[in-house]
């Protein structure tokens, strides 16, 4: 496992030690979970990014404009 240095604001460091009274965790373990949360959330709009990059024109010939435009599709 490595570590990593952060600079907290008062109100960062306050908040954090609020969760960690909150949740029983570490100080590391509440920043590690956040992160994994964070990373995954950031990763997904990434990919969805992406994907409307490749897609989005077919999709909008297709007369796909919504989540709902491409499930009632029947073709």
């Amino acid at each position: 496992m490595s570590s990593l240095t952060v600079r907290l604001t008062d109100r960062e460091e306050r908040d954090l030690q609020l969760a960690c009274e909150q949740t029983g965790k570490t100080k590391s373990e509440v920043v590690r979970d956040l992160l994994s949360e964070s990373l995954r959330g950031y990763r997904l709009r990434q990919a969805l990014q992406k994907a409307h990059t490749e897609l989005g024109g077919a999709a909008r010939q297709a007369g796909w404009l919504t989540e709902e435009d491409i499930l009632q599709d029947e073709s």
